[in-house]
This record gives C-alpha cells, sequence and structure tokens, in this order.
C-alpha cells in the first residue's frame, strides 16, 4: 500500500491514485489546517507505474529540501522527504509506494486497515457477512452482502458502510475507471444529443450511434457530460489540436460541478455504467466516451447538440 508518514503526528497518510492536499477541509484527501498552506496545495497521483506529485499551491513544496517548480510533475521515491509552504515545516516522509494492492481504511480510526489482495470474507471467514471480490469481466472491485446479494462497486477513495462504521477504499494499482483506458478501443463516430433547461436543473441526453438513437433520459451525471462537452466544443472553436481538445483537470472539473472529488467519481462511474449498458453487446465502445489521463478527463465525441430551454445554443460535427 502506498502512504506518506506525517513527521509530526507520526501517522500513515494512505495514498488514492489520485491524491489531493491542502487546507480546504472539505474537498482535500489530506488537510494541512496550518498558516501558508494553500486550499489546494498538492496533488500527488499514480500515473503509468509511478507517483508524481504536482505543486498547485501559492507558497511552494520543497522535496528532499529542494523546491520544485509549480504545475509540472516531480517523481516520487520511497524515504523522499516533503515540506509544506515552508523549508522544514508541514514534513511528511514518503513511506510505501507499493501499488499492487487494495484496502479499506476506517474513518474513525486511519491505523485500522483491511489490506485485500484477491477476494476477501467479512469480518472473517468463520461467520462472513460480505465479501470483496474483484471481477476481472467488468474490471471493477465490488462489495457484495451475502444476505440480500446486493454489491456495490468500489471506487478509489469512495466510501464503504460496513459494520456501523465508514470505510474508505483505495486500490491505486489501477483505479477501477482507469482500468478499462488501458486497452481503450477506438470510439466509432456517435452524436451526442444534450438538451438542458433555461436554469440548467435538468439535463437529458440522447446519443445516435450507427443511425439508431438511444434515449438516455435525465440523469444528474449527464451535466458533467455537458459540461466536457461544452470544453470541447470551446476548445474546437478555438482552433486548439484535436488531440488537444477537451482536457481538464479533476480538480477544474470539480470546480465546475461545485462538488467534491467523491461525488464526481462516481457521476463519471455512472455515466459510464449508463453509457456501457446502454451500448450493450452491439456498442460497448459507448463505455470509453469518457477518457482520462493523468488527472485529466474530456468527452471522446466531435458530434454534439446543445439545446438550452428549446432554442440551439451550438452544435458541431465531424
Amino acid at each position: 500500500m502506498a502512504y506518506l508518514i506525517d513527521e509530526q503526528k507520526l501517522t500513515k497518510i494512505y495514498l488514492k491514485s489520485y491524491h489531493t492536499i491542502g487546507r480546504y477541509k472539505f474537498n482535500v484527501d489530506t488537510l494541512i489546517d496550518q498558516p501558508g498552506v494553500s486550499r489546494h496545495h498538492a496533488i500527488i497521483e499514480l500515473a503509468q507505474g509511478k507517483w508524481l506529485i504536482r505543486d498547485v499551491s501559492t507558497n511552494g513544496i520543497w522535496l528532499n529540501d529542494k523546491k520544485i517548480d509549480k504545475n509540472l510533475p516531480y517523481q516520487l521515491s520511497e524515504n523522499d522527504k516533503l515540506d509544506f509552504a515552508a523549508p522544514g515545516q508541514n514534513s511528511f516522509v514518503v513511506g510505501n509506494l507499493n501499488a499492487e494492492c487494495q484496502y479499506l481504511v476506517s474513518q474513525s480510526d486511519n491505523q485500522q486497515v483491511i489490506e485485500v489482495s484477491d477476494q476477501l470474507l467479512l469480518p472473517d471467514e468463520e461467520n462472513p457477512t460480505h465479501i470483496i471480490y474483484f471481477d476481472k469481466m467488468l474490471n471493477y472491485w465490488f462489495l457484495e452482502d451475502l444476505n440480500n446479494n446486493d454489491r456495490q462497486a468500489l471506487i478509489d477513495g469512495g466510501l464503504v458502510s460496513i459494520f456501523n462504521n465508514q470505510w474508505v477504499f483505495y486500490s491505486a494499482g489501477a483505479a477501477p475507471m482507469t482500468k478499462h483506458l488501458d486497452s481503450q478501443p477506438i470510439v466509432k463516430p456517435c452524436g451526442l444529443s444534450f438538451s438542458v433547461s433555461q436554469d440548467e436543473e435538468a439535463t437529458q441526453l440522447s446519443v445516435t450511434l450507427n443511425g439508431n438513437m438511444i434515449d438516455l433520459g435525465v440523469r444528474s451525471h449527464h451535466y458533467l457530460l455537458l459540461l466536457l462537452a461544452r470544453l470541447r466544443i470551446q476548445d474546437k472553436d478555438d482552433g486548439v489540436e484535436l488531440d488537444q481538445q477537451g482536457w481538464i483537470y479533476r480538480e477544474d472539473l470539480i470546480k465546475a460541478l461545485g462538488v467534491q472529488m467523491n461525488h464526481m467519481n462516481i457521476m463519471v462511474h455512472r455515466a459510464r455504467k449508463q453509457l456501457t449498458d446502454a451500448g450493450g453487446e452491439d456498442f460497448p465502445e459507448l463505455g470509453y466516451l469518457i477518457e482520462t489521463n493523468n488527472g485529466k478527463l474530456r468527452l471522446n465525441s466531435q458530434d454534439i447538440t446543445i439545446i438550452k430551454g428549446h432554442k440551439l445554443e451550438t452544435r458541431i460535427s465531424l
């Protein structure tokens, strides 16, 4: 498991595959409530098997007593020292960078950890009530209630409520949302048609693929897709190169949505699941309309129509 060690508290800070650090207690994964620390100070993420840190702060980050450049990724190694906001202050040591492990961390006691390497019976093998397992067909980790067969997909950094406690699930080796993209197929040309209310409280989405129109109804996660669509359109209008169009960092997207990172991850998961279900066996590539790359997302479509309040807002096509 991957973690930092707080030099002052001598506690472990477990790392998600995309991990934020700062002073904004409601929207970071690790809170450092100290003067000089920015609301969003640092991002640590796993990319192509390497752990990287990026400074997004005002007052900087020191890696092994050397200040790093802002907004550039730096690779971390075990035993590296990190100082946030000033040298010798808010200090952490990189304790472990093993990404080949999943685990649950208790919200009430973050030193209470359950490691998951394969399937695991909980609370124990003698009297289990739940099971955690990896579905190789779907590329997801699941928690299943053995009493009623209800199951939920486990998202890296997502909350799970079991045994009168809340736990955070960590899956840094390859977050469930990115495992699909390791061998992502080419998405066939498809048309997306958004119909959003004047107050933008309701967003309906239809998909046209090979002459077939699929109505996906009104869903809250369609607004996330709408924001990505607008960004793609704006970049195209501005003359941005095709392979650079539409990309946005996750932290910028959560600000635009007005939600927390966990909530946004769930919205992405729900959008992907609905698109995958809608595509079925004939069009499975619909599940890959949302692309991710090094902490960024974009909508993989260039045929988009947006109707706002019964009036055409914009349209682009292949």
